[in-house]
């Protein structure tokens, strides 16, 4: 149950309250990083509407300064299948490094030029069969794609067409995109993103900084 302050109200979503799925403290995550577009103190709050899987606010962010209340109870239970365990977790710090599709993103002036060798002295965090939860960093794709392009022309309410070159103007705003969460299927919560999946919570960078979550993009993806 989160501890939203008493001035929040819990997000409803299209068929009622939307699923809590995890609060986050950033006052006790930044002195493990230190990402400078995150708000250093203050809580992020996520909640989950399946209704609204393939549309940029599946998963919605709060964000509160307010100091956090007791556990609070949903305006009426979720279904069983998104009733979570509860898990109280810490952080540790790990590299991630971007997929060749994220490259091609944020440095596609490099072109044929980033060879096999090259690419070989990049090392990922190997978690092995782990559930990966992150904050921050890189994706851990369970698909392709390019998943800042992806997030620039949902945000903008476009459908990309495959067979058409980016727009410049919208390849250098997708440099703004910063992965936010990544929430793993994970078996011992009850937590199953559909077939194992995982959700991607993407912000501007330039939002986050500013402590505007109103805009994030979540994409999906399932094995």
């Amino acid at each position: 149950m989160p501890e939203l302050p008493a001035c929040v109200g819990w997000p409803t979503g299209d068929l009622g309250p939307r699923i809590f799925v995890a609060q986050i403290d950033l006052a006790a995550f930044q002195p493990h990083v230190q990402l400078d577009w995150l708000p250093s103190e203050g809580r992020l709050y996520a909640f989950f509407d399946e209704e609204r899987n393939g549309c940029p606010d599946v998963v919605r962010i709060l964000y509160a300064l307010e100091p956090p209340g007791p556990p609070a109870e949903p305006p009426q239970p979720a279904p069983k299948k998104w009733r979570f365990e509860e898990r109280r977790v810490g952080f540790m710090k790990f590299n991630s490094v971007p997929s060749p599709d994220w490259f091609e993103v944020d440095y596609a002036t490099l072109g044929d030029q980033l060879d096999d060798e090259a690419w070989s002295t990049f090392e990922d965090c190997d978690l092995g069969e782990e559930i990966e939860h992150r904050i921050g960093g890189y994706p851990t794709e369970i698909q392709g794609g390019q998943m800042a392009l992806e997030c620039e022309y949902m945000r903008r309410g476009l459908t990309r067409d495959y067979n058409d070159d980016v727009p410049d103007a919208i390849r250098r705003a997708a440099r703004e995109w910063r992965l936010l969460l990544q929430i793993d299927s994970d078996p011992a919560l009850n937590m199953n993103w559909w077939d194992g999946g995982r959700l991607y919570v993407f912000v501007r960078a330039k939002d986050a900084a500013r402590g505007d979550f109103s805009k994030t993009v979540t994409i999906t993806q399932t094995h």
